[in-house]
């Protein structure tokens, strides 16, 4: 999962994407770029390594980046070994100039990789399905250079490969391209501006990044759909293939900041309504449950806790102060990591904690990490009993789209019961939401639920293959921890 960031028509433009990508940074703390075109000059400027942005970026380095148009990247790596190789935006020189950074994963990325070796003769410089994407749009394209080139291309995307994925793209001495996947899986929104009687048009990843800058008209790419804007801020929308809408439910729930808007569903109000629904099933199942406090895991907990514990008629409290200076640690890419993080991200409040029966209550349970040393924190704080409460159903199967598990041997409850789970992170109760109430709290059925229902909205037919390639790079990338 990764945030995207593009601008068409700006003077601005590269301060504008270093801007969205700051509000971007919670879906990718591995690497950033930005890649920006001076269209008067034909110049092309390129900035990106490993690092968060604020480390990648100084004021000079945003300056030297030209230009009216331009994209950026925050990455999250669910393919390629973390250096810089692998850090987006990737370019190739011709036909054009193009560049692009996404947002998702390719299913079908080691078959593609193979092909163009073998049978185009393109060798990558990376282990990155950015690359292979690029390759196959720059093949078609150099067939049919302009708008309609531009549309094909994408339709030939669409064609040849397999997954969930939202795209930006620079054409020097053109503009911007935007698009989704035909399934519209992974979010994008677009906006516009105009400043000085100038129009600019911005795509990114969540509305806060565009909010927060003056744009309006916020929209969602359709599923399938193409956006072309030029540097004067002029667009052409095409939807070039459309299948059944499936966008991931694990973006309202987890991944995107409390303040965005995704598929007309503002954030907060959908995590609110989740603390909601887990109260009606504990009031119909566990009615005489002793609670004396419900405190979320902070931070994307906190509106389905509070909710939870004013339907429920039970104090809410903040027994777990996270570190700030600790980022998310489910994104980081490999589990040593991740345990020497939890270590150190939440501290306990013991005064509150202390002889109470607490209901702890965290976005989801994905490996189970974080959930025993949460467990174990309170107990060792003095905590009575320790319920603890999942907003998100049990994880049974591997996402293939953008998120990082996938492997089912991972997830925690892929083989266990609910029961069996309980036990092993050391929870009194482990309450999960079922599926059923998840639809409930977002209003539709029109969801990708595959890592809960094993029902995808696309083939997985190489996602063994991709699975296997994933757990090569974590090795190597262990080897240097």
């Amino acid at each position: 999962m990764c945030g995207i960031m593009a601008v068409a028509g700006s003077e601005e433009a590269a301060a504008e994407i270093y801007m969205g990508m700051i509000q971007l940074q919670h879906r990718g703390q591995d690497a950033c770029g930005i890649t920006t075109c001076d269209v008067s000059s034909g110049e092309v400027f390129r900035v990106k390594d490993v690092g968060l942005v604020s480390e990648v970026f100084s004021k000079a380095k945003v300056s030297s980046l030209k230009g009216t148009i331009g994209i950026g990247q925050t990455r999250y790596p669910t393919i390629g070994v973390g250096d810089r190789r692998e850090v987006q935006p990737f370019f190739v020189k011709k036909p054009d100039g193009l560049g692009l950074a996404f947002n998702g994963n390719v299913v079908n990325y080691p078959l593609l990789k193979k092909k163009l070796r073998e049978e185009r003769r393109v060798y990558l410089t990376s282990n990155s399905d950015a690359e292979v994407m690029l390759q196959v749009f720059a093949d078609e394209y150099e067939k049919n250079i302009g708008v309609e080139g531009i549309f094909n291309s994408v339709k030939k995307v669409h064609d040849e490969i397999i997954g969930g994925y939202a795209v930006v793209m620079i054409i020097a001495n053109k503009g911007i391209l935007a698009f989704k996947d035909p399934n519209g899986i992974r979010p994008m929104v677009s906006g516009e501006k105009y400043l000085n009687g100038k129009k600019s048009v911005a795509f990114a990843s969540e509305s806060t990044a565009l909010a927060m800058q003056g744009y309006s008209n916020i929209v969602d790419l359709k599923p399938g759909e193409a956006i072309f804007a030029d540097d004067k801020g002029n667009v052409e929308k095409r939807i070039i293939d459309a299948n059944s809408h499936a966008p991931c439910v694990f973006e309202w729930v987890y991944f995107s900041t409390v303040e965005s808007v995704i598929e007309g569903k503002p954030v907060y109000e959908v995590r609110k309504k989740l603390g909601e629904q887990l109260a009606e099933k504990i009031k119909k199942k566990w009615p005489g449950m002793e609670i004396d406090l419900v405190m979320p895991v902070p931070d994307t907990s906190r509106p389905a806790a509070n909710s939870l514990a004013r339907a429920l008629g039970v104090p809410y409290e903040e027994g777990l102060i996270k570190n700030r200076y600790i980022g998310r640690t489910f994104i980081m890419p490999v589990q040593k990591m991740r345990d020497d993080a939890v270590k150190l991200k939440l501290n306990p409040v013991e005064s509150t904690i202390k002889g109470k029966n607490v209901m702890v209550v965290d976005d989801s349970i994905v490996r189970g990490t974080t959930s025993r040393r949460i467990v174990k924190l309170l107990r060792n704080s003095g905590a009575k009993k320790v319920y603890f409460l999942s907003t998100f159903p049990p994880i049974i199967s591997p996402c293939f789209y953008g998120i990082d598990f996938q492997r089912k041997e991972e997830l925690i409850a892929a083989n266990k019961t609910i029961d069996e789970v309980e036990r092993e992170i050391g929870a009194d109760k482990l309450i999960y939401m079922d599926v059923e109430g998840l639809e409930k709290a977002l209003g539709t059925k029109e969801l990708c639920t595959g890592c809960l229902t094993e029902k995808y909205p696309t083939s997985t037919k190489h996602a063994k293959e991709l699975a296997e390639l994933r757990e090569k790079h974590i090795a190597q990338i262990s080897g240097n921890c």
